[in-house]
C-alpha cells in the first residue's frame, strides 16, 4: 500500500499512468491502486477485459474496478479481439524477430486468426507451439482436430471460457457444430446478450470469409473437452427451429446449417416448417455425401425419394456410395440415372458422372466410353457435345493420361460456351506442360488467368488443370500455393471431405516438388477421412516420395509397396514413370547407387513423353552413381534445348557452375584419380570403387590419399559432390 501511495504522489499532475492487464493484479495490490487513483489528478489509462468479464469475475473485484468503466475521469481501454489484419501483423512479427522465419501466407495466417479467436495471448501461444513443432511454413500452425494443445494454449482458453456460464456454453458447442455462420444468421438464431459476451470474448472469429463467424478450433475443442455440457439438445432445436425461420424468409443457408437443421430440426405440427426443411433436405443429403459423415447422407437422401424422385438426393446417394468405398453400388446407382431433362440438370449429372468414375479407378478406357455416351442426351447440341469431350479430356488427364488435343482450341470459339472454351484451353494446357512447353502453357492460361486469376476461379476442374499446368512446369508455385492452402482451408472448414483430399495431395505435391518433405507429410495428414482410390494411389506415390526424402525409409518401404501393387496400365501416362523415379530414390537412399542409375536410365524416356519434370531429378540420380559431371551436362542442356521448365534450367545452371569448379580444382589429379576422386564423392565405398573400376582396395585407397595430398585436404577429409564444391567435404 505504502509503494502504491508513494508512486501515486510522485506523478505530475499531467503525467499519465499506464497499467496492462489492470483487471488481472493481485487484489491487494489492485485496491490501493484504485484508491491512489481517487486521490490524485493522475491520467490513468488502464488495458483490461471487456466489461462483462470482468464483472462475472468476483463482486469485490468488481466493485472496485466499475469506476474505471463508469467515471469520465479514467480512461479504461478494453482488449477486444484482434481483427485478422492484426492477427496477421502479429503473428508475423512474432515469426520474423523470434524465429527468423519469413511472413507467412494469408492462408496460415487465416488459420491463425481461426485457432486463436483473434487472442493476442493465443496468437502469441500458437506461434511458439509451430515453432516448437516446426510448423512454421506447414498449412497449420496447430492442428486442433488432432494435435495435442499445448498447456499455455489450454490455460489461455480455460481463462476465456470461464466468464461463460453452463448456457452460454452449452450454446457455444452447439455454435460449433454449425460450422462458419453468415453475420446476419448470428444475430437472429443466438440470443443477443449470449452473442455479446462470445464476440467481447473473442470466442467467435472469422470464418470462410469475412461475412462469416465461426467458433475458434481451439476453442471449439476445449469447450466441449472441459466442459460437462449434458444434452445439447434443446440448443440444438431451438437453434435448428430458427434457422428454419430463416429459410422461411428466403434467406439461403450454408451447407453446414442444412446439415444442422437435417439432424436436428423438429417440424411436428408446424406445416410452415415441414415445407421449409423439405426444400433443404436434397441439398442436405448432398453436403453430407461430401462430409466426413457421409452415412448420414444415406438416411437424409432416402428420407427425401421415399417421398418423390429428386436429382439431388439421387446424385448424394451415389456420392455417400462413393465416400465409403461402395464403388460397384456406386455404378449400379449411376447406371439407374435418369436423362437430364433440362441444360442445368445435364450439367449437374455430367459433374457427377466425373466425379465418380475419377473416383473408383475402375479402369480409364471404360470411364471415359462412359462420359462420352453422355453425348446422347443432347445430340443435336454441338456445345454439350464439346463440354463432354473436354470433361472426358479432363478425367484422362487426372488419370495420369495425356489425350490428343487439336492444337487449336480457337476452332471451338463457335460452339462452345465460356466455360467449355476455359476448359478446353486448360486441358490444352496441361498437355503442352507434360511436353515441357512453357511459353504455349502460358499462351493458353493467360486469357482465363486475366478475367478470373486462381484466387477467384469458381470452375474447381479449371483450376486444377491450371495447377497442375504450373507445377509440371515448376514455375509460379508461390501463386498456386496460396491459392491451393486457400481453398483447403475453406474446405476443411466447411467439412468438404471430397476437395479436401483433392487438395491436401495437391498441396503437398508442391511441397515436394520445393523440397520439403515433411510439410508434404504434413499436408497429406489433413485427409480426414480415406479417399477414393483413384486419389489415394496418388497420394501414397506422393508420401512414398516425402519419406524418402524424408529419411524415413522403413515407411517408405511399405508406401511403395503398395504402390508397386498398382497396374502401370492404371494411370497409362505419368503414373509408370512417377513411381519408378520414387523407387529409383528409395534406391539410392538406400545406398545402392547402381540400381538407382540403371532405374532412372530405364524411366528416362518414359518420363520425357509424359512427365519431363521427373528429368532434372533422374539426371541427378545418375550424377550421384559416380556419371562425370561433365556427361550429366551435355545430357542436361540437349534436353534443355528440348523441354522448356525452370527445374530443368535450374539444375543445368547448377551443374555448369559444378563442372567450373571441378576442372580449376581437379586439373592436378592423373585421369585415374580423377575418376576415382569421382566416385568417392557420389558416395560409393572403396570397395565399392574398387569393383567397379577393376582394382584392388589397397589401390583406390592409394589413390584417394594422393588426390588428397595433391588437393591439399586432410587425411580424413571426405569428398562430396555437393554444388557448393565437388572435391571439398566435411571432416
Amino acid at each position: 500500500m505504502d509503494d502504491v501511495t508513494a508512486l501515486m504522489d510522485v506523478l505530475a499532475h499531467d503525467t499519465a499512468l499506464v497499467v496492462d492487464d489492470l483487471d488481472l493484479l493481485p487484489y491487494p495490490v489492485l485496491a490501493p491502486l484504485i484508491d491512489a487513483f481517487h486521490a490524485t489528478p493522475t491520467v490513468f489509462l488502464a488495458a483490461m477485459s471487456p466489461r462483462h468479464v470482468v464483472a462475472s469475475a468476483s463482486a469485490e473485484r468488481w466493485a472496485t474496478l466499475r469506476p474505471m468503466f463508469d467515471q469520465s475521469a479514467a480512461l479504461a481501454i478494453p482488449l477486444p479481439p484482434l481483427s485478422l489484419r492484426e492477427t496477421a501483423e502479429l503473428g508475423d512479427t512474432l515469426r520474423t524477430a523470434r524465429y527468423g522465419a519469413d511472413r507467412a501466407d494469408d492462408a496460415w495466417q487465416m488459420a491463425l486468426h481461426h485457432l486463436s479467436g483473434g487472442s493476442p495471448a493465443l496468437v502469441r501461444e500458437i506461434v511458439e507451439a509451430a515453432a516448437t513443432r516446426g510448423r512454421l511454413h506447414a498449412f497449420l500452425p496447430i492442428d486442433p482436430q488432432s494435435d495435442a494443445l499445448p498447456g499455455a494454449v489450454v490455460a489461455s482458453v480455460t481463462k476465456m471460457l470461464a466468464p461463460l456460464d453452463v448456457r452460454d456454453r452449452r450454446m457455444l458447442a452447439a455454435l460449433a457444430e454449425l460450422g462458419p455462420v453468415p453475420h446476419g444468421h448470428l444475430g437472429s438464431i443466438v440470443p443477443t446478450d449470449v452473442l455479446a459476451r462470445l464476440h467481447d470474448g473473442g470466442l467467435l472469429s472469422a470464418g470462410a470469409d469475412a461475412s462469416t463467424a465461426a467458433v475458434s478450433g481451439v476453442i471449439s475443442r476445449m469447450v466441449v473437452d472441459s466442459s460437462d455440457l449434458g444434452d445439447l439438445g434443446d440448443e440444438r432445436r431451438a437453434l435448428a427451429r430458427e434457422l428454419l425461420l430463416l429459410s422461411c424468409h428466403a434467406s439461403r443457408l450454408t451447407p453446414g446449417e442444412e446439415k444442422f437443421c437435417a439432424r436436428w430440426a423438429d417440424v411436428t405440427d408446424n406445416a410452415s416448417l415441414e415445407t421449409a426443411l423439405a426444400r433443404i433436405l436434397p441439398r442436405a443429403a448432398l453436403a453430407f455425401a461430401r462430409s466426413s459423415s457421409p452415412r448420414e447422407a444415406l438416411t437424409v437422401a432416402e428420407r427425401v425419394l421415399a417421398a418423390d424422385f429428386d436429382a439431388t438426393a439421387f446424385s448424394a446417394l451415389i456420392l455417400a456410395r462413393v465416400a465409403l468405398g461402395e464403388y460397384p453400388e456406386a455404378e449400379r446407382l449411376l447406371a439407374q440415372f435418369p436423362v437430364p431433362a433440362t441444360k442445368e440438370e445435364r450439367e449437374g449429372a455430367l459433374h457427377l458422372h466425373v466425379s465418380v468414375l475419377l473416383a473408383t479407378g475402375a479402369g480409364i478406357d471404360a470411364a471415359l466410353d462412359r462420359l462420352r455416351n453422355l453425348a446422347a442426351w443432347a445430340p443435336d447440341d454441338e456445345a454439350w457435345r464439346l463440354r463432354v469431350e473436354y470433361s472426358v479430356n479432363a478425367l484422362s488427364l487426372s488419370s495420369g493420361s495425356a489425350p490428343q488435343l487439336p492444337d487449336d482450341v480457337a476452332v471451338l470459339a463457335p460452339h462452345a460456351d465460356d466455360e467449355t472454351f476455359s476448359l478446353a484451353e486448360a486441358c490444352q494446357a496441361a498437355v503442352e506442360a507434360s511436353r515441357g512447353h512453357s511459353a504455349r502453357v502460358h499462351e493458353l492460361l493467360r486469357r482465363r488467368q486475366q478475367t478470373h486469376g486462381m484466387d477467384v476461379e469458381s470452375n474447381f476442374t479449371v483450376f486444377r488443370l491450371h495447377a497442375f499446368s504450373l507445377m509440371m512446369l515448376g514455375e509460379d508455385l508461390d501463386l498456386v500455393q496460396r491459392a491451393t492452402r486457400r481453398r483447403l482451408l475453406v474446405a476443411r472448414w466447411e467439412d468438404r471431405q471430397d476437395d479436401v483430399a483433392l487438395l491436401a495431395l495437391m498441396d503437398a505435391s508442391i511441397q515436394l516438388i520445393r523440397g520439403q518433405p515433411a510439410d508434404a507429410l504434413l499436408s497429406l495428414g489433413l485427409i480426414d477421412v480415406s479417399p477414393p482410390e483413384s486419389v489415394r494411389i496418388w497420394c501414397e506415390v506422393v508420401r512414398a516420395a516425402a519419406l524418402v526424402l524424408n529419411g524415413d525409409l522403413v515407411h517408405a518401404a511399405a508406401a511403395i509397396e503398395r504402390i508397386d501393387a498398382v497396374s502401370v496400365d492404371w494411370g497409362r501416362g505419368g503414373f509408370g514413370a512417377v513411381r519408378d523415379t520414387v523407387c529409383a530414390l528409395f534406391d539410392a537412399a538406400s545406398r545402392r547407387p547402381f540400381e538407382a542409375a540403371s532405374r532412372a536410365e530405364r524411366v528416362f524416356e518414359h518420363a520425357q513423353r509424359t512427365m519431363p519434370i521427373l528429368i532434372p531429378v533422374l539426371l541427378r540420380l545418375q550424377l550421384q552413381s559416380g556419371t562425370p559431371a561433365e556427361d550429366v551436362l551435355d545430357r542436361a542442356e540437349a534436353l534443355a534445348a528440348q523441354f522448356d521448365i525452370a527445374p530443368l534450367r535450374a539444375f543445368v545452371d547448377e551443374l555448369r557452375a559444378l563442372t567450373r569448379r571441378g576442372v580449376a580444382r581437379l586439373e592436378v589429379l592423373t585421369a585415374r584419380e580423377r575418376e576415382v576422386v569421382q566416385l568417392a564423392a557420389a558416395g560409393f565405398s572403396n570397395a565399392e570403387i574398387a569393383a567397379r573400376l577393376n582394382l584392388s582396395v589397397r589401390t583406390v585407397e592409394s589413390h584417394l590419399h594422393h588426390a588428397r595430398t595433391r588437393l591439399g585436404m586432410g587425411r580424413y577429409e571426405r569428398f562430396s559432390s555437393a554444388p557448393a564444391s565437388l572435391t571439398a567435404g566435411s571432416r
